[in-house]
């Protein structure tokens, strides 16, 4: 009785060791005519990826230049962002653009504009969308635009100004920070074309 137990439970190992390999086999034989064709563009929904607009957008935010000029004239230039331009990989646009200038005679000037545009090449930055020039000498300018060379802390603006200081209130068709050696201050502002004087009586 043992000896017919242990021949039917040989048998069934025997079968069960050949059944089951062909059970998976056939199972794994299925997945291939019943799998769906994959679509190799559908695959991946979000993979496309628009390279020259990333390419255009890249910059950088809360940019800080510094320097000293052989004048001795330390030169801050801070803006919110900057972006190369995408004709010109000399030139960056700006957002917010701050740009100080701390004189060796004492006085420093602050210029300040909502936009603008940096040229590395020629070392100078455009302050645009309507910017304004503080002197601690007690002079106020505001203007279009004012181009400011980082090489040499020269300032000029020639779309027409208007300013208030320690004369009166002046208008004129340019201005221009400028540096004069023989003078104790070292850097003057000089406006030209067509310079229109109001003079404030003290109170």
């Amino acid at each position: 009785m043992l000896m017919a137990t242990a021949d039917r439970y040989s048998r069934l190992v025997f079968w069960m060791k050949v059944a089951l390999p062909l059970a998976a086999l056939a199972i794994l034989s299925t997945l291939f005519f019943v799998a769906e064709t994959l679509d190799p563009e559908a695959a991946i929904p979000y993979a496309e990826v628009d390279v020259a607009r990333i390419l255009r957008d890249q910059g950088i935010t809360a940019p800080a230049f510094g320097g000293v000029t052989a004048g001795g004239v330390t030169v801050s230039l801070k803006a919110d962002a900057i972006r190369p331009d995408e004709n010109d990989r000399d030139r960056w646009t700006a957002t917010a653009l701050r740009l100080v200038l701390e004189q060796d005679d004492g006085t420093d000037v602050l210029i300040e504009s909502p936009e603008g545009t940096i040229d590395s090449a020629r070392q100078t930055a455009e302050l645009a969308g309507g910017a304004r020039l503080t002197s601690s000498t007690g002079y106020v300018i505001t203007t279009s635009s004012i181009v400011a060379s980082i090489e040499d802390a020269t300032v000029f603006a020639n779309a027409g100004v208007q300013a208030s200081g320690p004369a009166g209130m002046i208008s004129a068709g340019k201005v221009m920070l400028r540096r004069i050696d023989t003078e104790p201050l070292n850097h003057h502002l000089v406006f030209q074309d067509g310079v229109r004087l109001i003079i404030q009586p003290p109170r």
